[in-house]
């Protein structure tokens, strides 16, 4: 029997009006079904009775509105926590933070997208944002296009996520046991030191722990203004992404079938790789090839950084850099070789401009810099000698 999910809209908001007005504009000019949810959940630090104010007198025309307003400060983590637990009122919901900005068609691909992975208990969630970045280092992110619209990372979703109760639930019990995230392997560390005030390094340690993984779409249908706040010290575009404006159906695919996997490092899951190489067939392997993990649980490593006796080598060249190896590119770029000859030091200088030169564009390569750098010099010294 198809489930039949629909979920309820929760925004969490708390002292930006102006992101509070922005995401209630952006969700009146959508499209929905007959008697939507919306449930608009406000912290209370004492200051923000304006935020409650606008959300009482907004008017959702779509179906029943509810505002919260705690009778406390939570944090964001609590917050967060109290919104999810709204699933098991409404059966599944939409969590959209107050900087979020949705698409005109972003429900209905909630209830398409949430409807057909919810029965895969592997599935801890559903993302409405199409992820740019690796999470931690925020080297940019393209995924394999594989035929599909979606891709699977071991990671949670935090901009514009749908979870069902039984998701909740599953993350909820595990999180009251009060776990201990210095313990999660393989985690990165950097979002282990994200703070107190993370949820989502929560979520991403329970994702982990019990290899379950998160469903992102390739085109969004949400965006983040990353407006100053909890998460955001000052303003930044980093999060911004290309919403999608029409109509379009689109391709789901059950993990199993999916080339687009990803561990919690968004490193390609090497059994997927193996299609496309076989000479890596025989050996049990793991990616690393932004070289940013801290520890190896593989005999062997595919990586970016220096290595002794290497087996095999590739080219970096094409993007997303997987596809060097899925077609056996000759180089010296990427190597192939047993974990404990890889060289575990941070990176050189000229190693992180590499990595720059290849990700990013090409005002960062070595020699653009160098000409930025002399020509500075020169002004200063004439500056001096004036």
């Amino acid at each position: 029997m198809p489930n039949s999910y629909k979920p309820a809209i929760v925004v969490a908001a708390f002292n930006r009006m102006r992101s509070v007005q922005r995401i209630l504009a952006s969700l009146d000019k959508a499209v929905y079904p007959d008697d939507t949810q919306l449930v608009i959940s406000i912290d209370n630090d004492g200051t923000n009775q304006d935020v409650y104010q606008f959300a009482e007198n907004y008017n959702w025309r779509y179906g029943k509105k509810k505002v919260i307003y705690h009778s406390e400060w939570l944090g964001l983590r609590e917050h967060i926590l109290r919104c999810g637990e709204l699933a098991n009122q409404y059966g599944s919901v939409i969590i959209l933070e107050e900087d979020i900005y949705v698409a005109p068609l972003f429900y209905k691909y909630a209830c398409e997208a949430i409807n057909y992975y919810a029965s895969d208990n592997r599935i801890a969630g559903v993302s409405l944002y199409r992820l740019p970045y690796v999470e931690g280092h925020k080297a940019p992110f393209v995924p394999f296009d594989d035929g599909t619209d979606v891709f699977f990372i071991q990671m949670a979703g935090s901009i514009g996520q749908i979870w069902t109760s039984e998701h909740w639930n599953k993350f909820k019990e595990w999180y009251d046991t009060k776990p201990d995230l210095s313990q999660v392997r393989p985690m990165s560390e950097i979002i282990k030191a994200w703070p107190d005030s993370s949820w989502k390094k929560y979520f991403a340690a329970y994702v982990i722990l019990f290899n379950k993984y998160f469903v992102f779409p390739k085109r969004s249908y949400v965006t983040n203004f990353a407006d100053a706040g909890t998460n955001m010290v000052s303003k930044t575009f980093v999060l911004q992404v290309p919403l999608t404006l029409h109509d379009y159906q689109p391709k789901f695919v059950g993990l199993d079938d999916s080339d687009c996997v990803y561990d919690s490092y968004t490193e390609m899951m090497p059994d997927r790789l193996v299609k496309f190489n076989q000479n890596l067939k025989k050996y049990d392997f793991e990616l690393d090839l932004y070289g940013e993990k801290e520890m190896y649980v593989k005999d062997y490593v595919l990586t970016t950084r220096k290595c002794k006796n290497i087996i095999m080598s590739f080219d970096r060249n094409m993007k997303p850099h997987e596809m060097n190896v899925m077609f056996g590119l000759p180089g010296t770029a990427i190597s192939f070789a047993r974990k404990e000859d890889v060289l575990m030091r941070r990176k050189k200088v000229s190693e992180r401009l590499s990595d720059y030169n290849y990700f990013y564009i090409t005002a960062f390569t070595t020699t653009y810099m160098f000409k930025i750098m002399i020509s500075r010099f020169i002004t200063r010294m004439k500056n001096f000698f004036k």
